[in-house]
């Protein structure tokens, strides 16, 4: 009877890896990953704290662009319940609503001046300066906040850190 073994000649080995192998590459693979994730999630919110400032910013020129485009008072406001800026908020001339933001998820905005801000047909803020600090809800430091401000010109600037 002739011997069919399985095992191959020393010079034809099978090719691919042992599951050993594998098994020490995803260990290595998980310990990196966890690794990086503490990391990757503070970029996610630091990031979503900067689009919201960004989009606050932008809304804030808005309103002010169309005020004095219209020759009439413009209003932002929030509206998330309570008045909350975290909500969104929508860009008004009288009843026609011009845009909406928001609402936005793991941040937190505490706005000056109350939860609407009204901007004269001069391009100016009718109840003067009003600051927004936007900020992450959880993990809050002055490196991840951004202070926006509308002065009493009604420049818009973008700062990053607390507002004072």
């Amino acid at each position: 009877m002739p011997n069919f073994s399985p095992t191959l000649p020393a010079t034809q080995r099978a090719a691919g890896f042992t599951l050993i192998e594998l098994m020490i590459t995803v260990i290595v693979l998980v310990i990196v990953v966890s690794m990086a994730a503490p990391a990757m999630s503070q970029l996610i919110s630091s990031q979503r704290t900067r689009n919201a400032a960004a989009d606050l910013a932008s809304a804030l020129t808005l309103t002010r662009s169309e005020a004095v485009n219209r020759s009439a008072t413009t209003t932002m406001t929030a509206s998330g319940t309570g008045g909350s800026w975290t909500g969104g908020w929508a860009v008004a001339a009288g009843t026609a609503r011009i845009r909406g933001y928001g609402p936005y998820d793991g941040i937190t905005i505490t706005a000056s001046g109350g939860s609407s801000l009204a901007i004269g047909n001069d391009g100016r803020p009718t109840a003067g300066t009003q600051t927004f600090q936007v900020a992450p809800s959880t993990n809050a430091t002055s490196a991840t906040t951004v202070c926006v401000q509308v002065g009493g010109t009604g420049r818009v600037t973008t700062v990053n850190g607390t507002c004072t």
